[in-house]
């Protein structure tokens, strides 16, 4: 039985509340030598001493298991840790045996890791994105809706992209106004290298939101490689207004700008970009662009942060090494015609380079052209350093579907 803490009451065992006053049953048991029917003297001391033993115990099963936790958690430790050891001592066999080339396979392991968080996050977004297309769902065939969406989008997480656009192409029909839906059409025709389909929706989507920074930022890049350079400065500017601290904004604005020869007008939209991201791509495209110009020390000094971050930047060894023979700097401009050499010892530029003579005029190095963003149809996994740079700022939905799947070594 139960003594109620309030009233006294005796109550059934398996009661919860008390059927006097209703009061809530904390654990009171009687003592063995109180008699039948005789009130309970004490019984808030009585009880708070239970309720204290209760938690001790508690606490001293939760710190048994605890303690439990943390000891599968070392022999897990220990077993990894041998296992590296293993692992790490079978490589080296392999090396000294000349079967495997270390860095080959640190960078393929560096690979499937960082393919593995990159998709995990891409599930982890398209499940929220098709939450909220589901939430903005306004039609009367929910149920329909509902099964096309989350089949099209569990089509696009297996890389069935064509199927899952299909699906997600009929369920917009039972709810055209839904601009998530056409936000995320959009997207995926723009990544699947069809622009003119992925206008169509983008168009819609701004139509109903004009505030929707993804939108205005894939139309200013579809309209700005097809040349109509005014209409994408209007939506680049619009997505710089939505988020000035946004990379790619500037970044085109500053390609459009060298494309036209407004080299005054690009350089300070790409060392915005370069304060946003600084990496050795950036410092190497301002570089060029003051090269361009005739800032020829400017241009030096960007070049050489690139190397600096990234020594193995061939392309920006040769044009540092270049512009160091155009200022008769030879010892510095052979040292890092050597570099470019030496990582890319077949390159029929480099090679001329390093078996110039003294005073004999310099091969000028590729210029520097329009970096598209734009993926092309059926196109060979990309083998471009910017690449990482670009799309690694672009935060589309999810990687370009050809690029998901291959563990090859990135190539500069």
């Amino acid at each position: 039985m139960i003594y109620c803490q309030r009233c006294k009451k005796l109550n059934p065992n398996e009661a919860d509340h008390c059927e006097a006053c209703g009061t809530y049953l904390l654990v009171i048991s009687r003592t063995p030598d109180l008699p039948s029917g005789e009130s309970i003297d004490n019984s808030l001391e009585e009880h708070l001493l239970e309720r204290i033993s209760s938690l001790e115990s508690a606490l001293a099963r939760s710190n048994e298991r605890f303690e439990q936790l943390l000891e599968i958690a070392q022999q897990q430790a220990s077993g990894g840790f041998y296992d590296h050891m293993m692992l790490s001592s079978l490589t080296e066999i392999l090396t000294e045996s000349g079967v495997i080339d270390t860095d080959e396979l640190e960078q393929r392991w560096v690979a499937r890791v960082t393919r593995h968080h990159q998709e995990t996050a891409e599930r982890e977004l398209l499940d929220q994105r098709c939450e909220q297309i589901l939430a903005a769902y306004r039609g009367r065939l929910r149920e329909e809706f509902v099964r096309q969406v989350t089949e099209g989008v569990r089509l696009l997480t297996e890389t069935n992209v064509r199927r899952g656009l299909k699906l997600l192409g009929e369920a917009l029909t039972l709810d055209p106004g839904n601009f998530e839906l056409r936000l995320m059409l959009g997207e995926y025709q723009f990544l699947q290298g069809r622009p003119r389909e992925a206008r169509h929706h983008l168009d819609q989507v701004l139509k109903e939101r004009p505030a929707v920074f993804k939108a205005r930022l894939l139309l200013g890049l579809i309209t700005g490689e097809s040349g109509e350079n005014e209409e994408a400065r209007a939506h680049l500017r619009e997505a710089l207004a939505i988020d000035r601290k946004s990379f790619l904004p500037h970044f085109v604005l500053g390609q459009m700008f060298v494309r036209e020869g407004r080299l005054d007008d690009a350089i300070p939209h790409l060392r915005r970009a370069l304060s946003l991201n600084r990496v050795p791509e950036m410092y190497y495209i301002l570089g060029r662009v003051y090269q361009q110009a005739g800032h020829h020390e400017k241009a030096i000094r960007q070049l050489r942060n690139a190397i600096r971050l990234d020594p193995d930047f061939d392309m920006a060894q040769y044009c540092l090494g270049f512009l160091y023979w155009q200022t008769e700097r030879a010892v510095e401009a052979r040292r890092h015609l050597r570099a470019a050499y030496e990582f890319k010892p077949d390159d029929t530029l480099y090679r001329h380079a390093v078996e110039i003579d003294p005073g004999q005029p310099l091969p000028a190095p590729p210029p520097f052209g329009w970096v598209s963003l734009i993926p092309k149809r059926r196109s060979k996994p990309p083998r471009d350093r910017f690449d990482n740079l670009l799309w690694g700022e672009f935060g589309v939905l999810v990687s370009v579907p050809y690029r998901v799947g291959s563990d090859q070594p990135k190539t500069r």
